[in-house]
């Protein structure tokens, strides 16, 4: 256990990861052991391995709360946010001195938008140990969320002075609007990338550099920006295999027919509550939500991943598409009404009393066999963008590891094309409404989409809508300083400026079907 220590204080994770999976299949139950390997799955950016091994280590030590404080981590990670909670209580219960557990507590408030406890949970972090650079890093992150950004700022800034070269600090540079700050982390980050020698983690690694691309880009810098993107992609993403995803795309068509729903109608639930927003990555799915969101009858839950959760709950553990497609046809009522129902005990945590609830998940057009057939009376709004700017948005944006289809410009074109593949079908068999929503059009034309969308979501116009950047909700997507501002048009054929560095991405996108 000593040598995996010695390793880990010098950030050679793969040697740690060697020493740690041999001392746990010997001793299994060791908590000590699956503690360790937790942090360093954490560390990967592997969140699901991280928490089945932080579980086994909280089962044994019922008493550390270091430990209940890194499976809380681990869950909010893994945007189990209300899972995380009781896990994240225990551990200040049980140390209350501990800035960790403290500041763990406080990203699941903000996780679930109860900013006024997230800070407190902060502020006592700090005081117990106001030199943590994380707690101030948590704290800018909040108010960036608030939209409060000379706050997050000050807090940055603090964060940066405390620890100058802590690639955490660095990446959340690319959310400030103070291009000098921005600046000055770019000088920080680019002797770090050069640094192959320099332990790191890759998935830190690949952060950095997108980040670096970030602020290049923002100041002008363009081909260094794309330098930047291109650099470390491979260790923030997978392989991705178009056959599969064609013939997922293909099997879909094949096995969620008219029929299916037609045979399934009895699992329908009535309520109307939910209003599901979805789409590609960066297609406007933020701003729609944001308006929406602006009605006082409307609450945001923001990205949840429920239903991806689910869907792998149904498989048993078991990988493939046949395994996926054998438990989507074997679904009984019973069962799916039972996942609805807890659906809806989810949304109750966000706002009891709010007429609707509002589930932006833009990966959720992969789910919507399943949601169609539990909420048809639910309020749907499919978001499209000009394929090349979402594209271009998506490449330039460190989305989480599972979207693999960022691997590369191709593989980013290929994806879209099977997404716009997929939509064409839902479109023809799910037995609901979906509002085609223009990103374009609503735009360049506000006052008549806005009062559409709010109809489309069975509500009445409310003004508050039309200044939907005076919202005062958290936004915790990679859109959340664009949304804080008036609509505007300066999006529109965005990708344009960046033709000369986007060819493939263009070449693969003019195969898309119409």
């Amino acid at each position: 256990m000593e040598a995996a220590l010695r390793c880990i204080d010098a950030k050679d994770y793969g040697m740690a990861l060697e020493i740690l999976t041999d001392l746990n299949a010997a001793n299994p139950r060791d908590p000590q052991v699956n503690h360790w390997l937790g942090v360093i799955y954490l560390t990967h950016g592997h969140a699901s391995r991280a928490i089945e091994h932080l579980q086994a280590a909280a089962k044994v030590a019922k008493k550390e709360a270091v430990i209940f404080a890194t499976l809380a981590d681990a869950l909010t990670l893994d945007n189990r946010f209300e899972e995380a909670l009781p896990y994240a209580r225990k551990a200040v219960a049980l140390d209350a001195k501990s800035e960790f557990a403290h500041r763990t507590l406080g990203e699941i408030y903000a996780r679930l938008r109860r900013p006024v406890m997230a800070e407190h949970a902060f502020q006592n972090a700090l005081a117990i140990n106001e030199a943590s650079a994380i707690a101030h890093l948590a704290l800018s992150r909040l108010k960036v969320s608030l939209g409060k950004m000379d706050e997050a700022e000050t807090h940055f800034r603090r964060a940066l002075e405390l620890a100058p070269e802590e690639p955490s600090v660095l990446i959340s540079a690319r959310d400030l609007s103070d291009l000098s700050l921005k600046k000055e982390a770019l000088e920080k980050i680019e002797p770090l990338l050069n640094d192959a020698d320099r332990p790191m983690a890759k998935v830190e690694r690949a952060r950095l550099a997108f980040t670096a691309g970030k602020i290049c880009d923002d100041t002008g810098d363009i081909p260094k920006a794309f330098h930047y993107l291109g650099l470390h992609r491979d260790d923030l993403y997978g392989h991705y295999d178009a056959d599969r995803q064609e013939r997922h795309v293909e099997t879909c068509r094949e096995v969620f027919s008219k029929q299916f729903f037609e045979d399934r109608k009895d699992f329908a639930l009535t309520n109307d509550r939910p209003i599901f927003v979805f789409g590609m990555p960066r297609s406007g799915t933020s701003l729609v939500e944001a308006i929406l969101s602006a009605h006082p009858k409307a609450t945001a839950a923001g990205e949840l991943s429920f239903f991806d959760e689910q869907i792998d709950g149904l498989t048993a553990g078991h990988t493939g598409d046949n395994a996926f497609f054998d438990a989507a046809l074997a679904l009984d009522r019973k069962s799916a009404q039972r996942i609805g129902r807890k659906y809806l005990t989810l949304l109750d945590g966000f706002s009891k009393k709010s007429a609707r609830v509002i589930d932006k998940m833009p990966q959720n057009f992969e789910h919507l066999w399943l949601i169609a057939l539990l909420f048809p009376n639910a309020h749907f709004c499919h978001v499209s963008r000009n394929p090349a700017d979402t594209c271009v948005s998506i490449y330039m944006t460190p989305l989480p590891g599972k979207h693999g289809y960022c691997e590369s410009q191709q593989s980013l074109a290929h994806y879209y094309r099977q997404y716009r593949k997929l939509m064409t079908h839902w479109s023809t068999v799910l037995p609901v409404e979906i509002r085609n929503q223009s990103y374009e059009t609503l735009v360049s034309d506000p006052d008549t989409e806005r009062p559409a969308l709010i109809s489309h979501a069975g509500l009445a116009w409310d003004e508050a809508c039309r200044h939907h950047e005076s919202n005062e909700a958290q936004v915790f997507t990679f859109s959340m300083a664009q949304v804080r501002q008036p609509i505007h048009t300066g999006a529109v054929n965005r990708f344009e400026k960046y033709r000369d560095h986007i060819g493939p991405l263009l070449e693969g996108l003019a195969e898309i079907e119409t």
